[in-house]
């Protein structure tokens, strides 16, 4: 039987090789984790993470910094990570499958697991990859329903997905194997795109008809769509078309047009609007002269059979010949 009242060495100089290893072992590896919750510190405001690591056949918590691109007081890059929801129980399930939060990669500095870091990401194990290796190096990302993708051609192209519709699925608790996403089409599908050509599109991918901005580098072309609207710019003779059903402009100072050839038509009727009218050239205005040709009217003198007659401008109906030409003076402008 062991005497209670016996001796205990001081551990200081008494250690034990178990004992010893317990306090000063280093652990080097690197383990698999997933992201159970998002924090930040009060006083540095960094972000941190708690994770779950997987050592052996445990499962450990640990708080993780995460590994940066930039790292600089101006150049920098935050990424909050998806997490999911839990209590102080265990998970219901140990499997990564089931786990709405990221799949990353920790190490610990100095074999502490009081300085652990988050190094990258890994595949989630509810993801399946489906980029075809058979094309080459290629590129593909998505965060929040944006779309990043770089293909075998080297065509760069972000389509907005929107925010997957069951996105809430990743708040419940871990149960079972996580959904893939699904999305809105009547919201996402827009784009923007550099293709192998050097072309720049924007394109909403709406299903009701086509709005779409296009730079096209080899044809030297700008082009608007929206619906049946279509603008088209073409660089290399300069030449600007556009269809559309209506038209409507309006500058609330001053419209100036020069060309030297110009042609309207009508097939039902044109009309202008304005208090002052002028058409002509420079010292030949197209109302002024029909208001002079009614005043050399008003002096001609006719000559009958018997002869002369009395200027026309003294015949008693020829007050309403001045009371238009009025009218033609008040709208007459000036070129």
């Amino acid at each position: 039987m062991n005497n209670p009242f016996k001796t205990v060495k001081d551990s200081a100089l008494w250690r034990t090789p178990s004992a010893a290893a317990a306090m000063f072992n280093k652990d080097p590896y690197l383990r698999i984790a997933i992201i159970k919750k998002v924090y930040r510190e009060k006083i540095s405001t960094e972000l941190k993470y708690l994770v779950e690591i997987q050592d052996r056949n445990d499962s450990i918590e640990v708080n993780a910094r995460m590994l940066r691109r930039f790292g600089g007081a101006f150049n920098y890059e935050d990424i909050v990570y998806h997490g999911y929801k839990f209590d102080d129980k265990p998970d219901p399930v140990r499997a990564f499958d089931a786990k709405a939060g990221d799949a990353v990669l920790v190490a610990f500095l100095n074999g502490e697991a009081r300085e652990a870091v988050i190094l990258g990401g890994l595949i989630h194990p509810a993801r399946k990859s489906t980029v075809d290796i058979t094309k080459g190096p290629q590129y593909v990302s998505e965060f929040n329903g944006v779309e990043t993708t770089i293909n075998e051609n080297g065509e760069y192209k972000i389509i907005f997905k929107a925010v997957p519709t069951n996105i809430k699925k990743l708040d419940d608790k871990p149960s079972k194997t996580l959904p893939k996403p699904t999305y809105d089409t009547k919201v996402g599908g827009s784009f923007f795109q550099f293709d192998k050509t050097g072309s720049i599109e924007f394109n909403d991918k709406d299903q009701g008809g086509i709005q779409n901005v296009r730079i096209d580098k080899p044809g030297g072309t700008i082009t608007v769509n929206s619906g049946k609207i279509k603008l088209v710019m073409t660089k290399k003779s300069e030449k600007v078309e556009l269809k559309c059903k209506l038209l409507d402009i309006v500058s609330d100072d001053k419209i100036d047009g020069k060309t030297k050839e110009f042609k309207l038509e009508a097939s039902t009727s044109v009309k202008v609007n304005s208090p002052k009218v002028a058409i002509g050239k420079e010292g030949i205005e197209l109302l002024d002269q029909i208001s002079q040709m009614i005043d050399a009217l008003a002096k001609v003198i006719p000559i009958s059979p018997v002869g002369p007659c009395s200027a026309i401008g003294a015949s008693p109906q020829w007050a309403g010949v001045v009371s238009v030409q009025s009218k033609i003076k008040e709208i007459t402008g000036s070129l």
